[in-house]
């Protein structure tokens, strides 16, 4: 008999563990969604201080026409004057993790964006991965799709 009551016991502890790691997880998805509109953001005025904080060193960014290799290379990308964007929006977040320190997000963006002289697709399918390294959301990884005619 005791079995069964610390074995139900131990059950219902798991079971209320459950929902604390679903907020956990909703308030990281928030401060991931945040970063991720701020690295935007910075591509769009230019701003390397407002994303370099979350790159690595080998961070690797597929988008605007280019593949970007290492952090210098992707502030190099959006410090300079080659994109001109005049606004963006971002939505449709989703995410899924990986492990408790791996976050794959997934997004829709729209722009309105010309790089090299060349107009960007208005609307792109984006994904990013965010990795906690040494207490910090770092994302090593982001790719753009352009949307095509759908």
């Amino acid at each position: 008999m005791r079995r069964i009551a610390l074995a139900a016991l131990g059950f219902a502890l798991l079971l209320s563990a459950v929902p604390l790691f679903s907020q956990t997880n909703a308030t990281t998805e928030k401060t991931l969604e945040s970063n991720e509109k701020s690295g935007w953001q910075a591509w769009k005025d230019h701003d390397a201080k407002q994303a370099v904080a979350w790159f690595t060193d080998d961070s690797i960014s597929i988008a605007d026409g280019g593949v970007f290799k290492g952090k210098e290379q992707l502030v190099k990308s959006i410090t300079d004057a080659r994109c001109v964007v005049n606004s963006f929006s971002l939505s449709d977040f989703s995410y899924t993790w990986l492990d408790k320190n791996t976050v794959v997000m997934t997004y829709t963006g729209t722009q309105d964006a010309t790089c090299d002289g060349k107009k960007q697709g208005g609307k792109v399918f984006a994904t990013s991965i965010w990795q906690k390294k040494s207490g910090k959301w770092l994302s090593p990884f982001h790719q753009e799709t352009e949307a095509g005619s759908m």
